[in-house]
């Protein structure tokens, strides 16, 4: 597994006691004060092509965040953030991922303005967990297919397309973090296999630079949200 930038190997699930879960459904209603007093959490994914070389975002055509996103969603009660990756994989798009695969990116909080459910104008916050979960074959990767009814459109990415164009900054963070990540793992192995101090040396510069990068994402922040499919525009305030 690739280690996070922020030096997790992983998202712990500490579980204390014996846990069940109670979740029941809950109408639009009372979904919606639920809404008002709670953060929800979620677990989203970096989902990459077999070569690891883009990144499959899904436009949204529906509150909040109508434009390009991650894949993921709401966890559920008792579930560790993979098991709920899993679950939101298997719903989202068909893919049946083992554990193993996901590897830990980043932590993010959001607020959004707006929401699905009435009163849409409170909006709703969410606490993410994100991973990166790489596609092994071409047959895996054909199986991706976003639902009609949630996403007008998809694409498969570069991480550079992401980082220089006009995508939500948590959407930036997550991949910048995940380039970090991979330069700290590129660093771990050089260093495990007896790497030379030059090469070392490299390899920590690489990763100061794209750790950097990461806080370059939040300072420079220019987003603009403009969905033509819900007649709505707005922008994002980034800050720790």
């Amino acid at each position: 597994m690739y280690p996070a930038a922020m030096f997790q190997s992983g998202i712990p699930f500490h579980e204390t006691g014996t846990f069940t879960s109670r979740r029941t459904f809950l109408p639009d209603d009372q979904y919606g004060v639920a809404l008002d007093n709670l953060v929800k959490g979620c677990t989203d994914v970096l989902l990459l092509n077999p070569e690891g070389t883009r990144i499959f975002a899904g436009k949204r055509c529906v509150q909040p965040q109508p434009d390009w996103w991650f894949m993921g969603g709401r966890m559920f009660p008792g579930e560790t953030p993979v098991e709920s990756g899993q679950r939101l994989l298997k719903r989202e798009l068909g893919l049946d991922i083992a554990k193993e695969r996901f590897a830990a990116v980043c932590a993010q909080a959001f607020a959004f303005g707006m929401r699905e459910q009435a009163p849409k104008e409170h909006g709703t916050t969410d606490a993410q967990f994100c991973f990166r979960v790489q596609l092994m074959d071409d047959a895996e990767a054909k199986k991706v297919v976003v639902d009609e009814e949630e996403y007008c459109d998809s694409r498969w990415l570069t991480p550079a397309e992401i980082l220089e164009g006009n995508y939500h900054p948590a959407l930036k963070y997550a991949v910048g973090c995940m380039l970090a990540g991979e330069a700290l793992q590129e660093l771990d192995e050089c260093a495990e296999k007896g790497g030379s101090d030059g090469e070392i040396a490299m390899l920590t510069r690489e990763f100061l630079k794209r750790r950097k990068a990461v806080d370059e994402v939040m300072a420079k922040n220019d987003y603009q949200l403009d969905s033509k499919e819900l007649n709505y525009q707005t922008t994002v305030d980034s800050r720790y």
